[in-house]
This record gives structure tokens, C-alpha cells and sequence, in this order.
């Protein structure tokens, strides 16, 4: 057990994480103007010019959730559940904060070992902080956890499902380099001894037969 800890604390990032795609470009450019639709259409918002500022501002941190996964979700709970609490004194309630759950995935897909470490103890944080503000039952818990629990083993699955296809690929390119490097030894092999008899039969005909002396260097040429 000591050492799955100490292998998962270890865990390095996945490399050459993608940097922003137009597909993120795309999400952003939804995302902000249906916040501001739900916060035109919904009745029941109290702090409504708030909530929208909050839940619309922090859209844009999605775009560095693969290359700063750890920053984005710190920043993710402290706008969404600290803040909210320190001016309303509740958290949150916008139906399109649910994007927010793209950060716990994309922290167990591209982060390190330290950062979903970290991150999970953020979101177990922010989870205890909105069952306190709220008073919220168990069974208003167990459903949030559950989709949360769904989307990091999303991630996780991703991550494992990629590292194990590079692990095949580099399998695959070693057998390729043993496989060219036997080839050529055995055909440069095979051309220099081919080389040493003709350089033999040369030497032994040099004062004979001059001729096949050059006709050997030839060859061996």
C-alpha cells in the first residue's frame, strides 16, 4: 500500500499536454453568453448580477485547465464557494457552473500525482463548505458526489487509456530498432567478410596476375 501511495505521489504529468484548440476557443464563446441567458431567465437568483459576473468571468480559466490544472480549480474554489460565502453568505446556485466539472477531469488527466492529490483535498474542501452553508442533507450530497466521483474517474481512465497506448508505441518502435539493427548487422557482416576474401584473393594474385589484384579492389570498392 506504501507503495501504490508513493508511486501515485510520484506520478509525473502527462507530457505534451495540448495548449488551447479551437474547440476550447468554441466552449468559452457558449459558455459566457449562456450565463448571462440563465441569468436573464431565472427568477429565483438573489444575488443575480453577481452570480452571473462570477459564473461568466470564471469561464475563461478553462482554457489553461490542461498546462495549470491545480491553479484553475484553486481558483475555481475560491470564486465559487469562499467568495460567495464571505458576500452572500451562500454558495453559488447558476445551473451553468456546470462546467466547473471539466476542471476535477481534466486535473486527473493532465496533472501530476502531487496536483490530484492537492486538488482532491480542494474539492473535499469546497464540498464540506457548501454542505455547510447550505445545511444540506445526505442525500443532497451523495448525488453531486457521484457525478464528481464519475467525471475523475472519466479523467483517470483517459489518462491510463493514453499512457498505455504510448507504452505500446514505444514497444513497438524498440522491436522496429532491434529488428533494423540485426538486419543490418547481418547484411554489413556478410559484405565485409565478402570484402576480406576478395582483399585475400587480391594479395594472393597481386604477383601473378596483376590484373585480378585490380579487379579484387574493385569489387571491394
Amino acid at each position: 500500500m506504501h507503495g501504490f501511495v508513493r508511486s501515485v505521489w510520484s506520478e509525473p504529468r502527462p507530457p505534451d499536454p495540448p495548449v488551447r484548440v479551437w474547440r476550447d476557443w468554441a466552449l468559452v464563446g457558449v459558455l459566457v453568453p449562456l450565463a448571462v441567458l440563465e441569468g436573464v431567465l431565472r427568477p429565483d437568483l438573489p444575488w443575480r448580477l453577481f452570480e452571473v459576473a462570477v459564473t461568466a468571468g470564471l469561464v475563461p480559466i478553462l482554457l489553461w485547465r490542461r498546462t495549470r490544472p491545480l491553479a484553475m480549480l484553486a481558483i475555481c474554489f475560491v470564486a465559487t464557494d469562499v467568495i460567495p460565502v464571505l458576500v452572500t453568505g451562500a454558495t453559488l446556485d447558476m445551473y451553468t457552473l456546470g462546467y466547473m466539472l471539466i476542471l476535477p477531469y481534466a486535473m486527473f488527466r493532465w496533472g501530476s500525482g502531487r496536483e490530484i492529490a492537492a486538488g482532491l483535498g480542494l474539492m473535499l474542501a469546497a464540498a464540506g463548505l457548501s454542505v455547510l452553508v447550505n445545511h444540506g442533507a445526505l442525500p443532497d450530497v451523495v448525488g453531486p458526489f457521484a457525478v464528481m466521483l464519475a467525471t475523475t474517474s472519466l479523467g483517470g481512465a483517459f489518462r491510463y487509456r493514453a499512457g498505455a497506448r504510448m507504452r505500446e508505441l514505444d514497444q513497438v518502435k524498440l522491436l522496429m530498432r532491434e529488428q533494423l539493427a540485426r538486419d543490418l548487422h547481418d547484411t554489413v557482416a556478410h559484405h565485409v567478410s565478402a570484402m576480406a576474401i576478395r582483399a585475400q584473393a587480391g594479395l594472393a594474385t597481386a604477383a601473378s596476375r596483376p590484373d585480378a589484384a585490380a579487379d579484387a579492389l574493385r569489387v571491394i570498392e
